[in-house]
């Protein structure tokens, strides 16, 4: 989840909602509200919540939803002000580390108050677009500068997702506050793409990032939030930063996590499971097709040899990639579409208790944990299956008790 304690707000304030304390072995957390200006990070009102849900996504954007109530003390702080779509960001706080943090996208009018809607700040790239061609080729641009001076942009997929971000932080008005440094202070992944993002076509960033994360030997991608450490009488601040996680985000493995989640013994983990297998989402032979018409369009197919000789029949996807020139990058998306179709069958959910070993805050999106359900009338049999987390969604109560919900997939 979020890295740093604070210590204190610094210039905010530093109470809460609810106090830690156990009640009948569940423990209650101070969570805080910060509602900030978007662009320059201006705290505008620190708000009660109520009906609290927020996400977190491997490689896609968690999303937020609550009220905010409107009475005699939340009305002087102006919630209207404070609130505003597309103009204000909320960051959410727990016992002094930041868990969330993204942007509000809607509100509509409810008893009592407004309901909000927020998306993590990696939804502001899904409205963000190239307007000036940009390309590893610079046969196809006019100015041969590397980003942000010229149209160049770097061929390891790593330093492709710092120039696209860059290149959107440099457009007037364009700079939230994300930090990309360390995207270009890390290794190279040695992993080089072929792209060209066609001003004309108005390409979107977030979907261009998405697009490069998903190929074969692909990476994880996301923006973390945090708080720095108070030093030399300096407050913390409120941190967003994008990261690039090659070849994959969190511990790899149950034996490196020490994550194991389990509906049995004395004092359970798992309260609720539900383990659906969809094999309409299966496919054992992918076909992706690529830029050009009739029969000059590009195409790649894969197939899944091992899942055929255990006796599964042929099933065929699809996917289209009308902005892929190149056929070494289409046959990698062709690899990386099957992958991810061989194991489509595969999203249990489970919802787990956030104070029981694994502690909340000790996994975070990407980590591979052991999942262990006892025998039960829906599994007399009971299973056991390393799975990789892919999603933790958190419901936190008025008295300050979570739920926490966990989709994950196969390794």
């Amino acid at each position: 989840m979020g890295a740093g304690g604070r210590g204190h707000h610094g210039d905010d304030h530093a109470h809460g909602l609810v106090a830690a304390r156990p009640t009948g072995g569940v423990m209650e957390h101070t969570y805080t509200y910060l509602f900030c200006d978007l662009r320059t990070d201006a705290v505008l009102a620190e708000l009660p919540l109520r009906d609290v849900r927020f996400s977190t996504e491997l490689n896609g954007i968690g999303t937020l939803s609550a009220t905010v109530p409107y009475t005699d003390d939340t009305i002087p702080l102006d919630p209207d002000t404070a609130t505003r779509p597309a103009r204000t960001a909320v960051w959410v706080d727990r016992d002094g580390v930041i868990v969330w943090g993204g942007i509000v996208w809607t509100r509509e009018l409810v008893e009592g108050g407004r309901a909000i809607q927020a998306a993590e700040f990696m939804s502001y790239y899904q409205q963000r677009t190239v307007r000036t061609t940009l390309s590893t080729d610079q046969s196809l641009i006019t100015n041969p500068a590397y980003v942000p001076e010229g149209q160049w942009i770097y061929g390891d997929q790593r330093y492709m997702v710092w120039s696209l971000l860059r290149y959107a932080a440099v457009q007037p008005y364009g700079d939230i506050g994300v930090s990309i440094s360390n995207i270009a202070g890390e290794p190279a992944t040695g992993i080089y793409r072929v792209a060209t993002y066609f001003g004309y076509e108005r390409p979107v960033i977030y979907d261009a990032i998405a697009a490069l994360a998903t190929a074969d030997d692909g990476f994880d991608f996301g923006v973390e939030c945090y708080w720095t450490q108070p030093a030399n009488n300096t407050p913390p601040a409120r941190v967003k930063r994008a990261r690039v996680w090659y070849p994959r985000r969190g511990r790899q493995s149950a034996a490196e996590s020490g994550l194991v989640f389990s509906s049995g013994g004395p004092e359970p983990s798992i309260l609720d499971y539900d383990w659906p297998e969809n094999g309409v989402e299966v496919a054992t032979d992918v076909t992706a097709l690529g830029a050009g018409t009739g029969e000059a369009r590009l195409n790649s197919s894969a197939q899944a040899a091992d899942m055929l000789a255990a006796g599964y029949p042929l099933l065929e996807r699809v996917t289209t990639y009308s902005d892929v020139l190149d056929q070494a990058r289409l046959d990698g998306t062709a690899r990386a579409d099957l992958a991810a179709a061989t194991q489509a069958d595969t999203q249990p959910t489970f919802q787990v208790v956030a104070d029981a070993d694994p502690v909340y805050g000790s996994y975070q999106v990407g980590d591979v944990a052991l999942v262990v359900i006892a025998p039960d009338e829906r599994m007399p049999t009971g299973r056991r299956s390393e799975l990789r987390i892919l999603s933790i969604e958190t419901a936190v109560t008025e008295s300050g008790g979570e739920r926490i919900t966990l989709k994950c997939g196969a390794v």
